[in-house]
């Protein structure tokens, strides 16, 4: 009936990307992605691990001297794993990078979707 059909478009941002790393060791401040150019934020829209032992996995803005959380303590049970969409994007300090850090937790994986703006 073509009275009540409707039409969806779906927009995706233009920045939009994501990154994917699979970790055979614990993490320490490591980059999972590089920090944009001057005035550039990322935000954060989703994020997705995959833990095969049990431990955390915490999410940084700047993986250099002056990290800061902003994903606090992802706890796992072996064999466990998340996967969260904010309701609101996390937007990390312009020219910052997104970083991983696990503790314990020693294999695996996470990917992450973001824009930049």
């Amino acid at each position: 009936m073509p009275q009540f059909s409707q039409n969806v478009v779906v927009q995706r941002h233009p920045n939009a990307a994501s990154a994917t790393a699979n970790y055979a060791a614990v993490q320490t401040n490591t980059a999972l992605v590089s920090a944009p150019a001057a005035g550039i934020s990322i935000y954060l829209t989703d994020v997705i691990i995959s833990a095969n032992a049990e431990g955390y996995v915490t999410l940084e803005e700047d993986t250099g001297s002056a990290q800061t959380i902003i994903v606090e303590r992802l706890n796992f049970a072996d064999d466990g794993g998340c996967s969260i969409s904010f309701s609101q994007p996390i937007k990390l300090t312009a020219a910052k990078d997104l970083g991983v850090s696990s503790v314990t937790t020693d294999d695996f994986s996470i990917t992450v979707c973001y824009y930049t703006e």
